[in-house]
């Protein structure tokens, strides 16, 4: 597995934007080659695959009825402009 070299550090802190000092981009490296090696100890294990159907939570269907809602509210109150069944607004353009 290719190491992760300062360079590297370097090019991946430019292209973030981000400084970094001598210290930190040796500090980085080691760090991210200590994670890479420790993925390939993950990926070295002879673990089962799972199959699609597992599931950590179960999944139930949320969803519930509609329901139609009558509300007996006199909106002319509040909307005195009115045409028919429709509330009449200003022209917004």
């Amino acid at each position: 597995m290719p190491k992760v070299t300062e360079d590297v550090v370097r090019r991946v802190a430019f292209l973030s934007r981000i400084s970094l000092k001598d210290e930190e981009v040796s500090t980085l490296a080691s760090q991210f080659n200590s994670i890479l090696d420790y993925f390939s100890v993950i990926a070295s294990q002879d673990l089962p695959s799972p199959s699609p159907t597992d599931r950590l939570v179960d999944i139930r269907n949320v969803f519930r009825d509609d329901v139609v809602h009558v509300h007996d509210d006199d909106l002319s109150i509040i909307f005195p402009n009115k045409e028919g069944r429709y509330i009449k607004a200003p022209k917004i353009v």
